[in-house]
This record gives C-alpha cells, structure tokens and sequence, in this order.
C-alpha cells in the first residue's frame, strides 16, 4: 500500500489521539510498561532478518553514526572540540553506544506486542549523505524511521511512522530514548537528564537519581528510581555544563517524560513519549521530532528554538535579560581582543564605571556613617537606659547632619542585579571553556592550579588567594559601624569563608571577581581621600 505523507496534510486525515494527560505535579512511579498500552499483539519474537551495520555521515560541525540495531544513533562526534585544550586529544563524544550506555534514540514500541524494538535489527532502506531510512515490518506492521541531518547546524529531523496493515487497532506511544552514563572527563563530571516541562526545565543530576539522601539516613525514607513529568512537556535531554543532546516534542500537550536510573549513581535514562495514538487497521500514522546534540551556545539554541535556550542557566527570570547582555557583550569585547581573560577585566571596568555615580554615593553616605559614629557613641553612652530616647536623638543627628542611614544600601542593592547577572553569564558562557588567560591559567571555565603540594595532592590556586586578600584590604579600608565581633567577622571570616568558596570555581569568575575587589579598592580610597581633603 502507498504510504500516507507525513505533515500537516496528512495530520488532518490521521487518527486523531487519545485526550492528552492532566497535568500534575512531579511524581515518582513506574514509568509505562507493557501494559500501558496494552499490546493488542502478542508475538514478541525478535526477527532479525538483516546484518547489524553501522552507517557514518560526516558534516562540517560532527560526524554521527548509526546502527541499524535498533534504528538509532551509537556516535556523536563534535568536530570542534576536544577533551582538552591539547590540539591533538579526543574530540568531545557526545553520545556513545559504548557499555555501559545504550544506542541513542531508539525506539522501543514494546506496547505494540513485537518485542523490543530497540534491540531490532531494521532494514536500512535508504541511505544519503545527510539521510538514513530504516525500516522493520512484523504481523503485518510497518515501523520506518527516517532520519534527516543538517549540515550547517547541530540538529537533526527524525520521523516516525507506523503502518497498521493488520486486522486489528494498535495504540503506539512513540517512545524514545535518551540514555546517559557517568564518564570521564571535565565536561562529563556533572550530566543531568532534564525536562522542559510547562515553561519551566526541570534538571536531575544522574548521580543523585535513584541514590538515597543525607536524610534518608535518618527518616528510613528509599530513593525512588523513577521521576515523571507530566504534559505538557516541550523536551527531554541529556546535558552537561557546556553540551547538550535533546528532543523536542511536536506536541507538548500530548508529551510526557520519564528519568529512569537504570544504574543509580552511574546511569540512567530520559524516555520521551506521547500519549496513545490509536491506529485502526488499514491506516498509518507519524510523528516528526527535531533535535539538537552540540554545544550550549546561546546564538545557536535561539536560532533553533523550542525553548532550548532554557538549558543554559542564565539564572532566575528577572536576570536572564542581564545575562544575555553580559554574554553577547563579552563576546563583543573578545573580537576586538582575543583573550577571553583580558575581556573579563575589561567587561569588569566598564560595569564598574556605569555603576560609578551609585558607587559613589553609596561611599559617601558610608564615609558620613563613619564621621559620625563618635557622635553616635555619645548618644547612646549618655542615654544607655533609655532606647527610644536613643532612637530619638540619633534621628535628630541624622537629620541635622543631612545623613541617611539608608543612603549606603540603596545604591548595594541597586547594583545587585548587574553582578548576579555578570555571574550567570561568565559560568555559563561556553566559550570560556579551554580559553587561555596567561601563563599557567589555561582555561578560564575550570580551577586554575599553580602546583599541587607533594604528598597532600591538595591544588595551590593563586587567584582565589589573591581574591581572599583583597577582600581582607578591602573590609580594612571600608567604613563601618558595626561593634567589634561583628568587624571581627567581616574583617577575617567572611574573607576566609568566600576564598573557600572560589577555591573550586572557574578561574574566569574568580579574576572578575578579585579585579572587582581591586577597582572598589581604588574607588574607596579615592573617595576617602576627596572627602578628606
């Protein structure tokens, strides 16, 4: 018989699909099995008719290689980037068929009563230099899938069609995988399996699915392996920090997505499916799915769409504007200059110097503060026993004095927004990623390492240090009106708390942040001295 086409025309002649899932919070149970739906055909036998092949296709961006086992994809092989910034290491596999991982993309249509499919040898029926067809056929059913590549892009079209040459209905799912597993390597060492669900992503990390909590200890409580998202659901992926592998679903509504541990702690799986679509007997039905496997850039997953941009963390809504901004300027800044660590500087200095005027009169409504304080003392030393007479003659000071208490955290929090969304953008530009700054600091998007201490293997890290000792400078020199634990704390344990935590950071943030330290060093004994005088 002569297949139905696929797209819109024939979507009006298709059969139309069961009402789509309610929407429901996150849950945690069996993901479908074989009785949802029920198969309707019983004879789950695997015919394996065809030798396993493999087909490469080779594309200016990636080569990608296919297995006619299962119909899906076993390699994803990036052409510009490499393990390392060694010219000559492996380049970034994205997708890898090797154990203890699975083929990516199959599809498994174990609802249909024909065994797993996803172990299927199909017939590769077509092959171009950017197109694979591949196709199986049992108790009269007909599964082609159709793979379509781009060749100036990181993306890809697949189709899925079914055919129902036999006597009976049958109610596909048109699942398909995404597996993962944790392997070595920098850019491997945190994989999450996320969710698009209802304009929110939903991400778990790989290594905690399935794997018991800090509190389970305690409460007795069992990780569950399983998570769902419910429609509508816009798309599944495996990500990374930097790269990202996803589908995006040609319904939404009708979509739903499973992550399942298959190895807790090691590996796992994100199923992408629809709900059933009943197909009556003598007729055919399809979908077309597109997806992306490359690097997080920003230009890129706009131009593609399907809210894949989301995957990058540009940080909560109201920063994601700043972010943006803060990452195309960069880029800017590096075109001109191309050294990604003296643009960070430079992208610091000009943030400092929009910033200036509320800089500014946040230190001097700070130095006011600090002139005051001995008459502050006196007050509150005459009037120790009477707190609201206190109040009442500070108040007066204040306002004799032409001073608002306020005055020096209006302009703080003003500035906030820009330093949230400097942050968001330095650790989630992927172009940092192996960019030399000088010397030892050869990738701003990892920790930089002077030497390791012999013996102890502990990392000698000479910006977070740095970084801690301007902040010790810079309390110094700030005015402050604090007793003397407080000053005692902000003095010596915040610097030592905040080193500790830019100790692991990308060595991009952590220069942004010591030669932010530096400029309000500067800025600080300017002002000082200017009043002064």
């Amino acid at each position: 018989m002569e297949l139905d086409p696929v797209g819109d025309e024939y979507a009006d002649r298709a059969p139309a699909p069961r009402e789509p899932l309610p929407p429901s919070s996150r849950s945690s149970i069996a993901p479908p099995g074989p009785d949802s739906p029920r198969p309707i055909l019983t004879d789950s036998r695997p015919i394996d008719e065809f030798p396993v092949e493999t087909i490469e296709i080779e594309l200016p961006l990636y080569t990608v290689t296919l297995t006619n086992r299962g119909a899906g994809i076993d390699s994803w092989l990036l052409a510009e980037f490499r393990e390392t910034a060694d010219p000559t290491s492996p380049r970034v596999e994205l997708i890898t068929g090797e154990a203890p991982n699975r083929t990516s993309m199959v599809t498994p249509f174990e609802e249909l009563g024909l065994g797993d499919l996803s172990r299927q040898v199909f017939q590769v029926v077509e092959r171009d230099v950017d197109r694979v067809v591949f196709e199986t056929r049992q108790r009269d059913i007909t599964i082609r899938k159709t793979f379509t590549f781009d060749s100036d892009a990181y993306s890809f079209r697949v189709v899925m069609e079914v055919v129902n040459d036999s006597t009976e209905m049958i109610a596909p799912r048109f699942r398909i995988d995404l597996p993962a597993h944790i392997r070595d390597g920098s850019d491997f060492s945190e994989i999450g399996l996320a969710a698009m669900q209802d304009g929110s992503a939903q991400i778990e990390l790989l290594q905690s699915i399935g794997q018991s909590g800090f509190l389970d200890s305690f409460t007795g409580g069992v990780a569950e392996r399983y998570t769902k998202f419910s429609a509508p659901v816009d798309w599944a992926a495996v990500q990374t920090t930097y790269f990202l592998t996803a589908i995006v679903t040609d319904n939404p509504n009708q979509a739903s997505v499973w992550l399942d541990a298959i190895d807790p702690g090691k590996a796992g799986i994100a199923q992408l499916f629809f709900d059933e679509v009943q197909i009556p007997a003598g007729s055919s039905y399809a979908r077309e799915l597109r997806a992306y496997i490359g690097p997080k850039e920003l230009d890129r997953l706009t131009a593609f769409g399907g809210d894949l941009v989301h995957s990058i963390d540009l940080g909560w809504a109201w920063v994601e504007p700043l972010t943006k901004f803060f990452a195309t300027f960069l880029k800017a800044l590096y075109a001109i200059i191309p050294n990604y660590g003296v643009a960070i500087i430079i992208l610091t200095i000009l943030v400092r110097l929009v910033t200036a005027p509320l800089t500014i009169k946040q230190m001097r409504s700070m130095e006011r503060m600090r002139k005051l304080a001995p008459k502050l003392k006196e007050i509150q030393a005459a009037h120790a026993d009477d707190r609201a007479k206190q109040s009442e003659m500070t108040m007066a000071l204040y306002k004799s004095e032409g001073v608002n208490p306020l005055g020096g955290c209006l302009p703080m929090l003003l500035q906030f927004p820009v330093f949230i969304g400097l942050f968001y953008a330095l650790r989630s530009t992927i172009q940092l990623r192996q960019s030399p700054f000088f010397g030892w600091i050869d990738d701003l998007a990892s920790p930089e390492m002077l030497f390791e201490i012999p013996g102890l293997g502990i990392p000698v890290r000479v910006l977070p240090l740095i970084m801690g000792g301007t902040m010790v400078l810079q309390q110094k020199i700030t005015p402050m009106q604090a007793d003397p634990a407080q000053a005692k704390m902000m003095m010596i344990v915040m610097p030592i708390m905040m080193t500790f935590v830019f100790y692991t950071f990308p060595s991009g943030l952590v220069l942004y942040w010591m030669v932010s330290n530096v400029l309000a060093i500067t800025h600080q004994l300017w002002i000082g001295r200017g009043m002064r005088d």
